[in-house]
């Protein structure tokens, strides 16, 4: 599956991308947070959920459950749908990042 992202912004412990999936427009909420719905409150805007498309949210608990996370929600997922993917620590957050076509943008040398 051919992925594309930009970064949106980023948020303590987090970041949002603008994804592209297989010509899929879609926003995406990558956070190390833990697997609680309720955590989203705490990141994802209110215009988010005023927007009228449909908010997943999903929990990667280990870097080896992060490629069957990530292709079972885009599976299920409508054009300029958005996702919050909670994820337990830092590797699984950075696999979740990859799998979703983050590519970190690189800084001068120092």
């Amino acid at each position: 599956m051919a992925i594309e992202s930009r970064v949106v912004s980023h948020f303590e412990d987090g970041i949002v991308l603008d994804v592209i999936a297989e010509e899929l427009p879609l926003r995406a909420y990558v956070a190390i947070r833990p697997p609680d719905p309720e955590a989203v409150a705490g990141f994802v805007p209110p215009e988010q959920f005023e927007s009228g498309s449909q908010l997943h949210v999903a929990a990667v608990s280990s870097t080896d459950e992060a490629s069957a996370v990530v292709e079972d929600v885009l599976f299920n997922m409508d054009p300029d749908d958005a996702v919050a993917f909670l994820c337990a620590d830092a590797g699984s957050w950075w696999a979740t990042l990859e799998l979703l076509g983050y590519v970190p943008e690189a800084g001068p040398l120092e």
